[in-house]
């Protein structure tokens, strides 16, 4: 079946936001119907740095035997070249559990990251308080998630039209700026340490991938790539994404995965309603990508396998 721009849809799609991300509003319920609807037969859920909807998302599965369902996430990683977003694949309930520690460190961080931002936009005299932040999270946020997770960040999309609409800023050109001066004068948080957060994750068995990763390659500069796939301690590259990976880029990651024995993957990091029908599954990862990385994913990780 094909979508945007009459691009086919792959089978799979290893990178997918739900509400439980605080920069998202995805329902899994709407994930995994859509899915099902267009033939994406295989999703990952890889919310931001915790892991609090997995178990909302096994539940739903339940009802779409039709699909196989990926627990992951996605962390961002302090690392040597600076911050990096990695998706660790195939989370078993063993695996969460023992990574507790490692969930706490990122709860802490959303937090200090989101009263960090409130207090740099308050110090260049506008009305960002804590409490207008926890306004603006309840306004889109479900509750249950914010009971969870607390006062976390605000997603970009959702702060600029708060700006824009009380006059803080007029667009999206002003917003960067306000959010740059706001970051210097109240420096954010550094993301957790790559060196203590991958080690503990890969132990458990998950899969490490890096995500869109033009940025972080710079493009494709080889020594680059190698220097990050041993800092990271790389199982594979997320060769195809719906729009942070140019097409010419994807054969060239594939190919240095095949040298290098390590997976591709394909993603449209969906965070929006409005998006899904026309991106899920949208990344131009090849069909034969799947079965090598079935192969790798902890068989006791994949929901109705």
């Amino acid at each position: 079946m094909t979508g945007q721009n009459d691009v086919p849809r792959a089978s799979y799609d290893l990178h997918l936001h739900t509400c439980w991300s605080y920069d998202a509003t995805n329902t899994v319920e709407e994930l995994l119907e859509t899915a099902s609807e267009v033939g994406v037969r295989r999703i990952a859920i890889t919310d931001h740095h915790l892991v609090d909807g997995i178990p909302e998302a096994i539940e739903a599965a339940a009802n779409y035997p039709d699909i196989l369902l990926v627990p992951g996430v996605e962390l961002n990683v302090t690392t040597s070249v600076g911050s990096v977003h990695v998706l660790a694949l195939g989370l078993t309930l063993r695996a969460i559990d023992a990574l507790e520690p490692v969930w706490d460190e990122y709860r802490q961080w959303q937090i200090d990251l989101g009263s960090a931002t409130s207090a740099g936009v308050c110090a260049l005299g506008f009305d960002y308080s804590d409490a207008q932040r926890q306004e603006l999270l309840e306004s889109y946020r479900p509750a249950r998630t914010i009971s969870v997770q607390g006062a976390t960040p605000t997603s970009n999309k959702m702060r600029r039209a708060f700006f824009i609409e009380r006059g803080f800023v007029s667009d999206e050109d002003e917003y960067r700026e306000l959010m740059s001066a706001a970051g210097e004068a109240v420096p954010r948080p550094p993301y957790p340490n790559g060196d203590r957060v991958l080690p503990a994750v890969k132990e458990q068995g998950a899969l490490l991938v890096i995500a869109h990763p033009p940025a972080y390659f710079g493009g494709a500069d080889r020594n680059r790539m190698d220097m990050l796939r041993e800092e990271l301690l790389l199982d594979g590259v997320e060769c195809a994404h719906r729009r942070k990976v140019p097409h010419e880029l994807t054969p060239i990651y594939r190919a240095w995965c095949e040298e290098h024995d390590l997976i591709s993957t394909g993603g449209s990091d969906l965070h929006w309603p409005e998006d899904v029908s026309e991106g899920i599954g949208l990344h131009i990862g090849a069909e034969e990508w799947w079965p090598e990385i079935e192969a790798r994913l902890p068989s006791e990780a994949l929901i109705n396998a």
